[in-house]
């Protein structure tokens, strides 16, 4: 089994995650923050030891660092309460449908105004200047940008653009970052940073993680008991009991801290060069084949372990079927959950297929998908 599908979730996951998950459950399941007796401590204790391993992983303050169900609850609750009656957001032409669909219903139901930068070839890039562009045209409250696309693996030019936009707040969807290649919030200029625990983090489902700057604050869009302050009926004021209504993810939340701490130990630094490479091994191998073309692909720029690649006329479908029964290798064709990228790219509405690499892929996998592709029938 070749598993090429990291831009969608992580398989394996990182050493150590199943043993945190397991000790949890079996030994510090209480209720965090619900009374004082010992399983109530030890998991509160593991709780917030993940809080601090992922704050430092990401570059962020962990009394700001959010747990929440995913990237997509952040995103939406991050849009939600900072966007009111004919706010203006500006986007870049490559943003997720965990973006394109919040803003797309709160210009439906509040009148927010959804401007595109469309970026430069072949990757869609946008350019700092022109997001500045779109600043300067009109009233604008935020900018929200991916840090990395997860249909081509660019990375986009997020620090770049936040200094080019101040003081406008920018949001980040790190959804394809975290964990593939070095983040620290803070230095990015990130208002707000949004991720997965289970993608690049290499932790379990169910998962996110929300990282909030200094003076940018969002409202619950969830509330309820937090364990503290259960004399009143309104939400605390203080993070992250403010964020964080209900029981959390006490096991995906223990699986996530000790991904965190392998990606530490590891070295994210020399996950991201492994995955560069062997991600531009693959664009080698694919470019000498006929009728292959890749997709928003530029040998030397900043990318993830992330490649689309069309096969002629063929329908991406019936490729990957292919691919998965006869030669046991698993990756993604379609769409992506980003439209608004492929309409960018040129490639909507078929798509693409999509090899993403992860820290256990091995040059083997990627030159045995290779010579699948050179073999297949289309």
């Amino acid at each position: 089994m070749i598993y090429l599908d990291h831009g969608a979730t992580s398989f394996p996951k990182a050493p150590g995650v199943t043993g945190a998950v397991s000790q949890f459950l079996d030994h510090e399941a209480g209720n965090p923050g619900r009374g004082g007796h010992r399983l109530t401590v030890a998991a509160s204790r593991c709780i917030e030891a993940a809080r601090e391993d992922i704050a430092e992983l990401l570059g962020g303050d962990p009394e700001r660092t959010l747990f929440g169900p995913g990237a997509t609850f952040w995103l939406n609750t991050v849009l939600a309460t900072r966007l009111g009656p004919d706010d203006r957001v500006v986007v870049s032409a490559l943003e997720h449908n965990a973006v394109m669909r919040p803003l797309r219903a709160l210009a439906a139901s509040r009148g927010v105004e959804v401007a595109v930068v469309q970026g430069d070839e072949p990757d869609g890039l946008p350019d700092p200047d022109a997001v500045r562009a779109a600043v300067d045209a009109a009233p604008t409250t935020l900018v929200v940008v991916s840090h990395a696309s997860n249909v081509t693996g660019a990375v986009l030019p997020v620090a770049e653009i936040a200094a080019a936009v101040a003081p406008i707040p920018v949001v980040v969807d790190g959804a394809q970052s975290a964990g593939s290649i070095p983040v620290d919030a803070a230095a990015l200029g990130a208002a707000a940073f949004v991720c997965s625990g289970h993608k690049g983090l290499l932790g379990p489902q169910g998962i996110g993680v929300l990282l909030l700057a200094d003076g940018f604050e969002v409202e619950p869009v969830i509330r309820g008991g937090t364990g503290s302050r259960s004399e009143s009926e309104e939400m605390p004021e203080h993070l992250p009991d403010r964020l964080e209504a209900g029981t959390p993810n006490g096991p995906g939340i223990a699986g996530l801290g000790a991904a965190c701490r392998w990606l530490t130990e590891r070295g994210v630094e020399s996950i991201a060069a492994a995955e560069a490479r062997l991600a531009q091994r693959l664009a080698d191998g694919l470019r000498d084949i006929d009728d292959v073309r890749l997709h928003g692909w530029r040998d030397g720029a900043p990318h993830t372990g992330v490649v689309s690649f069309t096969v002629g006329g063929a329908d991406n479908g019936t490729i990957a079927a292919g691919l998965d029964r006869e030669h046991g290798i698993m990756l993604r064709p379609g769409l992506h959950c980003a439209p608004a990228a492929h309409r960018r790219l040129g490639t909507f509405p078929d798509g693409t297929l999509r090899a993403g690499i992860g820290p256990f892929t091995t040059d083997d996998d990627i030159d045995r998908l290779v010579r699948a592709v050179r073999d297949s029938p289309t």
